[in-house]
C-alpha cells in the first residue's frame, strides 16, 4: 500500500462531502464522517486539497528532509520547475538561485533543461513509432498516474519517457556527484509520489512545492535580490546574445508541443492539447474507443497546464496572470539551457499496470442498499449527487466497496429528520413553538394550534406578540443564552402556562416548551376561593361562639353572686340564732 502523500485532518474534517464530489477517480473513503484518501486509488492531483472549505487536507512536507540533508553537510541541489516565475516575482532565475543560497542549498538550476531534452525525445519517439499512435505524452505525473490506474490498456499509447523532473536529476547527479541531494521544487503535489516510484527512486531525493518554499522564505525572512543589470552593447542598447528558450514555456498548454519544435496550432488535427482531468479523461474515452486520430497528445491534469498547479505558491491572480509572467520571464534574454546530445541521461522508462480491482454486485445488494435509504422506484433515486457521487447506484455501489456511509444522502436524512421531527412535534403534548431571532414565527406543533386556537399556515412567519403579551423572557433567553425552566405566566385571561425556553446555538433559534396547567391552575384558584370562604366561615363560627361563653359567663357570675349573698344571709342567721 502507498503511504498518503495528502493526509487529512479529522478535527477539520465536517462531513460535507466536497471533496468526493470533486474527485474525479472517486478515491476518498467516508467512514465515521471524515473523508480518507484511499493511497491505492488516489491519482494525487490534489484536487481534495484545493477545494476543502474546511481546509482539512493537507500535504507531506518535505522540508524536515531537506534540512536533515542539510544537517548532514550534504550538496543539496535545487531543481525549480519552470513555472516558478508565475508564483514569485522574479525576472531572472539568478534570483530565485540566490534565495535557495541562502536558505541552506548548495546551488539551484531550472528544471527547463530537463523539459528541452524531454520534449526532444517525445517528438523522436512518435516519429519511430507510428504504431503507438496516437502517443501520449509522459511528462504530468498525475496523467500517468490516471492511465497506469484507471485506463491501463492506454499504457501502449503513453511514452515510455521519464519526466523533465526525473530527466535534470540524473544530470544533476551527474553534474554534482552521486551524493548530491536533489530537491525538486515545483507547484505539483504528485511529484513527491512519482520520486517513489520503482523504476525511477533515489534520482530525486525530495520534492517541495512552491507553497513549502514561500513559507520557509517567509519564516527565515529571506526575499529576493533585485535582478541583475543587462550588459549593453556600444550603442547603448542591452545586448541581445540569446534567443529565449521555449522550455520555458513547459508549463503551459503546449508547452512540450512548442519546447519539442512541434505545431501548436489549435486548428491544426495532428495535435491535441488537453488540459483539466475533465478534458484528459474525454480525450483517453476517445483513444480507447479509438475515435481520437492525431499524432501527439499533450495531456495536463490541471486546467491550464503546471501553472495552475495545486501547491502555487500564494499569488493574487488567476491562470491567464500565471500565463503572463511565464511568457514575460520567457522574454527576457535567460542562460541557455541546450544540453549536447552526448550528455544526455537515459530517459526510458517502464509502465505497468496498477490497476485496483473494483468487486462486482449484484442486482440484489444494490438494491438493498437503495432500500435502506427509501429508495424503491426510480422516481426515488435523484442522482443529486450531494452525496458526491453521480447517482444513486454508484453510491449504492459506494457503500458496498465501504467506500461511503448510508448517511451520506441528503434527502434521506432531510426526509429523516423531518419525520422524527414531526413525530415528536405530532405526538408530545406539551406546546413547541420555534421562533427566529427576530422573534417571528417559525414552527410550531399541533398542541400548539390547539392551545391558541390558531394554524401554523396563518402564524409562520407572524410576530410572535400575536400570540404572546410579553416578550420579555423570550428576548432574555435570546441574548444570553440562559434558558428559563418551569416559569408558571398567564399568557391570557384563560391559559395558563409552565413554559421552559432554551437558545438553539449557531442557529439563531429560540425554542418555548409549553405546558398547559390551565386546569390545574383554575383548580387552584377554586381551592383558593374554598379556603377563603373556610376562613370565613371559621372565623363567623368562633365569633358566634365567644358571645355565646360570654353571654353563659355573664349568667354564671350574676347567680354566683345571688347565691354568695343568700349564704350569706342565712350563715348569719344561724349565727345569730346560735347567740340566743
Amino acid at each position: 500500500m502507498k503511504d498518503p502523500i495528502i493526509i487529512t485532518n479529522p478535527a477539520l474534517c465536517h462531513d460535507c462531502y466536497c471533496c468526493v464530489r470533486n474527485c474525479n477517480v472517486k478515491a476518498i473513503r467516508v467512514k465515521d464522517g471524515q473523508a480518507q484518501i484511499v493511497p491505492e486509488l488516489c491519482i494525487v492531483c490534489g484536487t481534495c486539497v484545493r477545494v476543502c472549505p474546511q481546509k482539512a487536507k493537507g500535504v507531506r512536507s518535505a522540508r524536515p528532509d531537506v534540512l536533515d540533508a542539510m544537517r548532514q553537510q550534504k550538496r543539496v541541489i535545487a531543481s525549480v520547475a519552470p513555472s516558478g516565475p508565475a508564483c514569485f516575482d522574479i525576472a531572472s532565475f539568478s534570483q530565485m538561485e540566490s534565495a535557495l543560497k541562502a536558505l541552506g542549498f548548495s546551488a539551484a538550476e531550472e528544471t527547463a533543461v530537463g523539459a528541452e531534452i524531454v520534449a526532444i525525445a517525445h517528438r523522436e519517439y512518435m516519429e519511430k513509432a507510428p504504431q503507438h499512435r496516437p502517443l501520449i505524452t509522459s511528462a504530468c505525473p498525475v496523467v500517468v498516474n490516471l492511465i497506469v490506474q484507471y485506463y491501463p490498456d492506454l499504457i501502449p499509447h503513453l511514452a515510455p519517457i521519464v519526466s523533465p523532473m526525473i530527466a535534470h536529476g540524473r544530470l544533476l547527479a551527474k553534474k554534482y556527484g552521486p551524493d548530491a541531494f536533489i530537491v525538486f521544487i515545483g507547484p505539483c503535489i504528485a511529484k513527491k509520489q512519482e520520486i517513489l516510484e520503482n523504476s525511477i527512486e533515489g534520482v530525486v531525493h525530495a520534492a517541495m512545492t512552491f507553497r513549502g518554499l514561500e513559507e520557509w522564505l517567509g519564516e527565515a525572512k529571506i526575499t529576493f535580490p533585485p535582478p541583475p543589470l543587462r550588459k549593453q552593447n556600444g550603442d547603448g542598447h542591452a545586448e541581445e546574445t540569446l534567443l529565449p528558450e521555449k522550455a520555458r514555456l513547459f508549463p503551459l498548454e503546449g508547452g512540450l508541443l512548442g519546447t519539442a519544435h512541434m505545431s501548436t496550432d489549435i486548428l491544426g488535427e495532428g495535435m491535441v492539447v488537453a488540459s483539466g482531468i475533465d478534458a484528459c479523461q474525454e480525450a483517453l474515452n476517445d483513444i480507447r474507443i479509438g475515435t481520437l486520430n492525431a499524432g501527439l497528445v499533450e495531456l495536463l491534469a490541471c486546467k491550464g497546464g503546471c501553472v495552475n498547479g495545486p501547491r502555487q505558491a500564494d499569488n493574487a491572480g488567476g491562470i491567464s496572470l500565471a500565463r503572463q509572467k511565464i511568457l514575460r520571464f520567457h522574454s527576457a534574454r535567460q542562460p541557455g539551457l541546450q544540453v549536447p546530445r552526448e550528455e544526455w541521461p537515459a530517459l526510458e522508462r517502464t509502465l505497468e499496470d496498477q490497476k485496483v480491482a473494483v468487486p462486482e454486485f449484484s442486482e440484489e445488494q444494490i438494491r438493498e442498499v437503495l432500500h435502506n435509504v427509501n429508495k424503491y422506484t426510480p422516481d426515488d433515486e435523484l442522482n443529486c449527487g450531494a452525496c458526491g457521487y453521480s447517482s444513486c447506484r454508484e453510491k449504492a455501489v459506494a457503500t458496498l466497496r465501504g467506500m461511503a456511509e448510508m448517511t451520506m444522502c441528503i434527502p434521506y436524512m432531510r426526509r429523516r429528520s423531518e419525520s422524527l421531527r414531526q413525530v415528536v412535534m405530532d405526538v408530545t403534548p406539551d406546546s413547541i413553538i420555534i421562533v427566529d431571532h427576530a422573534m417571528k414565527i417559525q414552527d410550531m406543533s399541533p398542541s400548539t394550534e390547539r392551545l391558541f386556537n390558531c394554524a401554523l399556515k396563518d402564524m409562520a412567519g407572524q410576530p410572535l406578540s400575536a400570540l404572546f403579551p410579553t416578550l420579555e423572557d423570550f428576548i432574555q433567553v435570546r441574548d444570553t443564552g440562559r434558558p428559563i425552566i418551569g416559569k408558571v405566566c398567564r399568557l391570557t385571561e384563560n391559559i395558563f402556562v409552565e413554559q421552559t425556553i432554551v437558545r438553539v446555538e449557531k442557529q439563531s433559534l429560540v425554542v418555548a416548551i409549553l405546558r398547559d396547567i390551565t386546569e390545574r391552575a383554575k383548580e387552584r384558584e377554586k381551592f383558593n376561593a374554598l379556603r377563603v370562604e373556610t376562613l370565613d366561615k371559621t372565623r363567623e363560627v368562633v365569633g358566634k361562639q365567644m358571645r355565646v361563653a360570654h353571654q353563659i359567663a355573664k349568667l354564671l357570675g350574676e347567680t354566683t353572686a345571688e347565691s354568695k349573698m343568700i349564704v350569706t344571709h342565712l350563715a348569719k342567721l344561724l349565727e345569730e340564732e346560735g347567740a340566743q
